[in-house]
């Protein structure tokens, strides 16, 4: 049975933040957040041998082993609602044996040898030949139909909430007469953003913070958004998928769909996935000012397919920008355990 897992819980002793998404098995796992499948293989070799040559077919055996059992991991990987891996291998022996030629090139991340047996940790991407393999032009991904919205009004909630912060910078690092002076935080949404901005300005450093906040409140203003990320934290029932579909509340789709970019599917892979919304802002993904939906449900049986409000959905379809960043991959999906 597959169960979830944090990163304290080890898997096939690789090391893993806590925040990603791992999917665990019997012979390996997969990681969704980096997008990598990986696989353990064992070796041995006769005894009577030299013991280096006995170390070597080990070593031999093990890939090998990894190799099949990374292939039997990669079958069940889920592509869309619809299909897995195995579904494009099982008639098809063009695709089952660019599937096998893509397993041949993983490579091993950690091996180890004792008392005769070798151990050999393969691990391969998701995104990138594989998918190249199973979808080589990408004509079976894209919707035909993408969702077209009514217009509706831009949230002003940030900028609210930043503004305040900025202007309050700006006193500080420029007119010291103000040094002394508190930002006075009055709900519970000002101390969030708060809490943000000083973890922004502990990891970056940047050298004008104020002038760095002011440039991202006119980027949210005028609608510049830099990808798309997903909150589906509330919809229990929704199964990971290496190109999930995102549709409107009629059901109409709105990701992937003809304008979404193939290539970048392919080699970034469709969606990244986070446990943690606060880290998922942050991801190269997505970063630095997603437009931030919320998923309500998955869509009638296809259970990674996910559902956005009306209001949600027309906030995409009015965004060119949004449009842009979501169709060259620049989609993250927030899940919980």
């Amino acid at each position: 049975m597959l169960r979830w897992i944090l990163a304290f819980l080890a898997i096939i002793s690789l090391s893993i933040r806590a925040d990603e998404v791992v999917e665990e098995f019997g012979t390996g796992a997969i990681n969704w957040s980096k997008g990598m499948v990986m696989a353990q293989g064992f070796g041995t070799s006769r005894q009577g041998m030299p013991a280096a040559q006995r170390r070597l077919l080990a070593r031999r055996a093990a890939v090998v082993d990894g190799q099949r059992n990374l292939l039997e991991l990669t079958k069940g990987v889920r592509l869309t609602s619809m299909t897995k891996v195995i579904d494009h291998v099982l008639d098809n022996s063009a695709a089952a044996s660019r599937v096998q030629g893509v397993i041949r090139g993983a490579v091993p991340i950690k091996e180890s040898y004792q008392n005769d047996i070798y151990t050999v940790t393969m691990a391969m991407p998701i995104a990138g030949d594989l998918l190249y393999a199973v979808y080589p032009d990408g004509k079976d991904i894209v919707a035909i139909n993408p969702y077209l919205g009514q217009a509706s009004r831009r949230l002003s909630t940030l900028l609210n909430t930043i503004s305040p912060y900025v202007l309050w910078l700006e006193r500080q690092l420029i007119v010291p007469v103000h040094a002394g002076e508190l930002f006075v935080l009055g709900s519970d949404s000002d101390a969030a953003a708060a809490q943000r901005i000083i973890e922004w300005i502990d990891l970056n450093q940047p050298t004008d913070i104020a002038g760095a906040l002011r440039q991202s409140v006119n980027e949210y203003a005028a609608g510049e958004f830099t990808g798309l990320l997903i909150d589906a934290t509330q919809v229990k029932n929704f199964e990971l998928a290496t190109i999930p579909t995102i549709r409107g509340h009629d059901g109409k789709v709105i990701y992937p769909n003809q304008n979404t970019s193939y290539s970048d599917i392919a080699n970034k892979r469709g969606v990244s996935y986070d446990l943690d919304i606060n880290d998922a802002v942050k991801n190269e993904r997505v970063a630095r000012v997603p437009l931030i939906v919320r998923a309500i449900r998955t869509y009638e049986g296809l259970t990674s397919d996910l559902v956005l409000s009306a209001e949600d959905a027309s906030k995409i379809m009015t965004s060119k920008s949004a449009q842009a960043a979501m169709n060259k991959a620049g989609v993250m999906i927030v899940i919980s355990i």
